[in-house]
């Protein structure tokens, strides 16, 4: 209904576009969008977005759309259609809104970051997407307010929580600790009690910024809650999933260290995070602990068409009491790499994304080639390979035995 009463515009407004009179100018509103089919050995999907979006005087622009996913592994068949980003912004003086449900970034990270955490996101069945995953979009008011050409302060008001989504726990792409869930209550009849996640609960994330030529630093402080369950057998037979509060204290930012070399870098303190016990397949009792997480990166385009990204990260947890989900060691060492070499005008792209942990030993390794054979048709040819153990990075990875050759074509409109 939005996007039909904004399309329904007299025909002479539109025979004047574009048409240099003393009238005010009417801006077009614009709809684009996309649809990608994966296939894989095991399951395909499909996954599509449309959005329309209308800028008005003042700075005002309007934003609505629309996604949709379906999903085939075996006799498994699903049709799922949700709300896109939607949203209104508006400038007032030095102030600058925008409300709706909407997609957010902040950190510095590429596909991996300790600090944007604003968004629940969408771990899709099937290796859908890369290993960062959709971000889901959610209600928010957001506030900036400009104080000078070097200083900014802003905002982020959430009145609804919304969990990030997984696949079943009984797919054959849940995680590990899915599996061993899934394992307690069919085999050893275990209770498996859920937290709702969707409610009224407000969380809220301040930012100051600032800017200068050679450096962007940003100050965050966040008071959310856990995007991911917090998985815990309180007692025999007995498994609570709950969402505790996640209380982030973080800075972000780059610094201009020579002419041709700019350092991305971000420091995450996560105050008594909550953590799953989970160690040799079993689920134990959450406990609590602080987390420090740091990291450093650069990426750079070299000569004839060929770019680099790489990042150093580090997970410090003091007073980790068994093996986790995500974390295994006290302190772990990560590193990611991105390499892209361009030929033939942009049409022929190879791509390689890998991403490891040292400490542990495991990876994750994604090698593509993109062939675009118009502005609105590319095919993808890739692999993912997950490291044997891989399934303890949690939704970044998978078991080594779904490691797999998938294909992709993605529609631009």
């Amino acid at each position: 209904m939005l996007c039909l009463t904004n399309l329904s515009v007299r025909a002479d407004e539109w025979d004047d576009w574009g048409e240099e009179d003393s009238g005010p100018k009417i801006r077009r509103p614009t709809i684009s969008g996309w649809w990608n089919w994966q296939y894989n050995e095991f399951s395909s999907y499909d996954q599509g977005r449309i959005n329309f979006e209308r800028t008005f005087a003042n700075d005002q622009k309007l934003v609505a759309g629309a996604n949709f996913n379906y999903y085939t592994e075996d006799n498994n068949k699903k049709w799922t259609v949700f709300p896109g980003e939607n949203s209104y912004s508006f400038k007032a003086g030095s102030f600058d809104f925008k409300l709706g449900t909407i997609l957010e970034n902040i950190g510095s990270g590429d596909k991996f970051s300790f600090v944007d955490k604003i968004n629940s996101r969408r771990f899709h069945n099937g290796l859908a997407n890369d290993y960062n995953r959709d971000k889901k979009e959610i209600p928010a008011l957001k506030a900036s307010w400009y104080i000078n050409r070097h200083f900014s302060l802003s905002g982020h008001y959430l009145p609804y929580f919304s969990a990030s989504e997984f696949p079943s726990i009984f797919s054959r792409w849940a995680y590990a600790i899915h599996k061993s869930l899934a394992n307690e209550i069919l085999f050893n009849n275990a209770v498996y009690n859920a937290e709702n996640d969707d409610s009224f609960d407000p969380q809220f994330h301040v930012e100051f910024s600032s800017t200068f030529r050679k450096l962007e630093l940003r100050l965050h402080y966040l008071r959310l809650k856990e995007r991911l369950p917090i998985i815990s057998q309180d007692r025999p037979g007995v498994i609570n999933g709950t969402y505790p509060i996640d209380e982030t204290i973080a800075m972000n930012g780059n610094i201009q260290l020579l002419d041709d070399l700019l350092v991305r870098f971000e420091f995450a303190f996560n105050r008594e995070k909550t953590w799953s016990s989970y160690q040799d397949g079993r689920i134990g009792k959450k406990f609590v602990s602080d987390q420090y997480g740091f990291l450093l990166g650069t990426d750079k385009n070299l000569p004839q068409n060929f770019y680099i990204n790489v990042q150093a990260m580090m997970s410090h947890v003091p007073d980790l009491k068994t093996q986790t989900p995500f974390q295994l060691g006290k302190t772990e060492y990560l590193g990611s790499l991105q390499l892209r070499q361009n030929f033939r005008s942009d049409r022929l792209r190879i791509e390689f994304n890998s991403l490891a942990n040292f400490t542990t030993g495991e990876y994750v390794i994604t090698p593509k080639i993109f062939i675009q054979k118009s502005d609105h048709l590319t095919f993808v040819l890739g692999y993912q390979a997950n490291g044997e153990g891989a399934e303890s990075l949690g939704p970044v990875a998978q078991f080594s035995q779904n490691n797999t050759a998938f294909f992709e074509t993605r529609v631009f409109f």
